[in-house]
């Protein structure tokens, strides 16, 4: 294929993104219709035949349109026509299923299960309804993400809102602690963490391990014992003994 078809395959797949499915590539358009550009060459990234694909290549489909199909706004793409989504894009509250499911980093893993979920730089925290996608999604942030699993409906019922963004994604503020379930954590590894922030406590490398030495930083110098007076006299008598022997 040459490169000049490339640039048109990549196109319409853009354009089929954009103006109809996002959510089948795991995206969320903001009200105005607009998605992270990075989010965007992540999403086509995955999928077959389209690894290659970078920023650059993206942004050569923009400026080289002849018909103006995107229109670029800081870090943000969208399309400018040929929507089958509405124009004005505006999330109403929704009662979401009993499971949702959200992907994220290893790291993040012990503060969510404490703090809960938060949008973390975007608008809402975004949750997919197949595990699967959760996955795919997390992947753009961590080779091996965490899976989630969000008691939805349970946390809708007791006052947590909802929003449908697409047929695969619901949006929500925030998600407490109580109603995410993952995979299961040391205990010890939590008690350390907590640990470490308990404040005045002093940390596992200041705590004496079996066989260790703590040394006393407060302690007198040790001085070196003087020698009794007299010491040279005794000694000049000791080596004139030794010559008449």
């Amino acid at each position: 294929m040459s490169h000049r078809h490339k640039v048109i395959a990549l196109s319409k797949l853009i354009a089929y993104i954009l103006r109809h499915r996002p959510d089948e590539f795991g995206l969320v358009l903001d009200e105005e219709g607009f998605v992270s550009v990075k989010e965007l060459q992540q999403a086509i990234a995955e999928e077959e035949g389209w690894s290659y694909v970078r920023r650059s290549h993206i942004m050569e489909v923009v400026y080289t349109s002849d018909r103006e199909r995107f229109e670029l706004h800081g870090d943000k793409i969208r399309a400018t026509y040929g929507h089958s989504l509405p124009q004005k894009i505006s999330y109403e509250p929704t009662q979401p299923p009993k499971i949702l499911y959200h992907g994220t980093r290893r790291r993040a893993y012990l503060h969510i299960l404490q703090r809960g979920l938060d949008p973390m730089g975007r608008q809402y925290v975004h949750l997919t309804t197949s595990p699967e996608l959760a996955t795919r999604i997390g992947r753009r942030r961590d080779p091996q993400p965490v899976l989630l699993e969000i008691q939805a409906l349970r946390a809708y019922n007791e006052g947590i809102v909802f929003y449908q963004a697409n047929p695969l994604i619901y949006l929500a503020d925030h998600i407490p602690a109580a109603y995410i379930n993952g995979p299961a954590v040391s205990k010890v590894l939590l008690e350390k963490r907590r640990a470490v922030k308990v404040k005045g406590e002093t940390s596992p490398m200041e705590r004496e391990l079996p066989g260790s030495v703590v040394l006393d930083l407060k302690m007198e110098p040790l001085h070196r014992k003087e020698k009794s007076k007299g010491w040279r006299e005794n000694s000049r008598r000791y080596r004139r003994r030794r010559r008449y022997l």
